[in-house]
């Protein structure tokens, strides 16, 4: 039986959008992201400011929602994952899975979506805050690794991932 709500945590780039997509499609369920669900409502009430203590507000509002609503699947973005209490919501509702992607693939993938400039200032920040952040992410219940994997193969292991744990927990 699989949960009613998947979360994919991971840092920037890992490919939570992408496996996402995969994930509700075999599914057959809705896909949310956080981080566009708290940038939209940002965008009517206020317009876009560029204020991460607000985006973190809006994104832990985002993923209350989405956390008792219908089942689904939810990308979050790369920091809610790093709040307790976000954690909490997460644990009590669904299933988090942790894509675990190399620093080379989450940097390739800021840098193409432009998420992330190139110059040696920005790739220090965006390696240091991904080593901090690991230790937080390996707390999910799930731990995918998805080094040269193609998103469909990636969603395929998970759902393999939590037929196997319903298994094991019915014969504990």
């Amino acid at each position: 039986m699989i949960p009613d709500r998947l979360f994919l945590v991971g840092y920037v780039g890992a490919g939570k959008t992408a496996v996402g997509d995969a994930l509700a499609q075999r599914l057959d369920r809705p896909l949310y992201c956080t981080e566009a669900l708290a940038e939209a409502g940002a965008r009517q009430r206020e317009g876009l400011r560029r204020d991460d203590a607000a985006q973190r507000q809006r994104e832990r509002r985002a993923l209350v929602a989405v956390a008792s609503g219908p089942p689904s699947v939810i990308s979050t973005g790369a920091s809610v994952f790093l709040d307790r209490g976000n954690r909490r919501t997460i644990q009590q509702s669904g299933v988090s899975v942790f894509l675990d992607a190399s620093l080379e693939e989450c940097l390739a993938e800021a840098v193409r979506r432009g998420a992330v400039t190139m110059d040696e200032e920005a790739a220090e920040r965006f390696t240091t805050l991904f080593e901090q952040r690991q230790e937080q992410y390996e707390q999910a219940d799930i731990i995918v690794e998805t080094l040269d994997r193609d998103p469909l193969d990636i969603a395929d292991d998970i759902l393999q991932r939590l037929e196997d744990r319903v298994w094991t927990e019915r014969l504990e």
